[in-house]
């Protein structure tokens, strides 16, 4: 890690770690009682003496959906935002860019002011919202529901105007399919999951659908008994 890097990194840590973030290398990770957490990936490009260029990748994650891809293995130390059922890779310019731009490029200590300013003012905005999603499926789909209506709207704006610009569109892209899912299996709905997953191309033993009918039958068998 460069000097530059590593100051970005000093001028960030103190907020997320207030927030309940802890960091393992370029990833700060965050979770609930239950498993649920965030996970904020610095995803560097370049690294040179002189410069730095990085990626800010943040990630919701889903208890259940973590062990699909981590089994019994205890996934805090590795998980990743790419792991998560929301995930967004923040935007390094504000509105006034005319070509809005991900790549957060340091050369100079300005550079690493004004990047740690973006990410500090985008937690603020967004940990919030982030931290009332964990562990709430309804709260998820809600704003699945408005995010969709937010880029439709948004849509409309840029046909009108013939412009985009950051910030017109919701942050973050939702894997609504998988989250339904995970809520009917929650519910120890089989018969819902089975339906929900029907369709999918991959539900072998070792697939999502299968983790998610097994969390399903376990729910179940725990109300019935």
């Amino acid at each position: 890690m460069n000097a530059l890097l590593r100051r970005f990194v000093e001028l960030v840590e103190p907020d997320l770690s207030v927030a309940g973030f802890v960091r393992r290398g370029p990833v700060f990770r965050y979770f609930d009682s239950a498993g649920n957490g965030i996970a904020l990936d610095i995803q560097r490009t370049t690294a040179l003496r002189g410069e730095a260029e990085f990626f800010i990748n943040v990630g919701v994650l889903l208890a259940p959906h973590l062990q699909y891809y981590f089994g019994q293995d205890d996934p805090r130390l590795d998980v990743m935002p790419r792991h998560g059922v929301w995930h967004h890779r923040l935007v390094a310019t504000d509105d006034t860019a005319e070509l809005p731009d991900h790549t957060f490029s340091l050369s100079t200590e300005a550079d690493t002011e004004r990047a740690a300013t973006i990410v500090r003012t985008w937690l603020v905005a967004n940990l919030p919202r982030m931290k009332s999603w964990l562990g709430d499926f309804d709260a998820m789909l809600a704003a699945v529901e408005q995010d969709r209506e937010r880029s439709v709207r948004a849509r409309a704006e840029q046909l009108a105007s013939g412009e985009w610009k950051a910030g017109r569109w919701p942050d973050g892209t939702w894997h609504a399919g998988i989250i339904r899912v995970y809520a009917h299996a929650e519910r120890g709905d089989v018969e819902a999951v089975a339906a929900e997953t029907a369709g999918w191309p991959d539900n072998g033993p070792d697939s999502l659908a299968a983790v998610a009918l097994t969390i399903a039958n376990e729910r179940l068998n725990e109300r019935q008994g």
